[in-house]
């Protein structure tokens, strides 16, 4: 019923799955630490924490490229 209305208005219906996986991406996007991010969601695990919430973007895989190029001695 609540979703019905929510569409009639023309209003974007967001779920219980989608709210705890944003809660869950948040703190990683904040670079808080896996383990504290661990503890707020409480896994058991921290895999499913890292395997489920933690993504690199391109930006942050090109930067470490570029750290690991620089700490090698490359040209960049």
């Amino acid at each position: 019923m609540f979703a019905l209305r929510a569409r009639r208005a023309r209003l974007r219906v967001i779920t219980l799955r989608h709210t705890r996986h944003t809660r869950g991406s948040l703190p990683m996007e904040l670079k808080v630490h896996p383990r504290a991010a661990q503890r707020i969601l409480r896994h058991s695990r921290i895999a499913m924490t890292m395997e489920v919430y933690a993504e690199a973007s391109e930006e942050e895989v090109r930067a470490a490229l570029g750290k690991l190029s620089d700490a090698m001695g490359g040209a960049g």
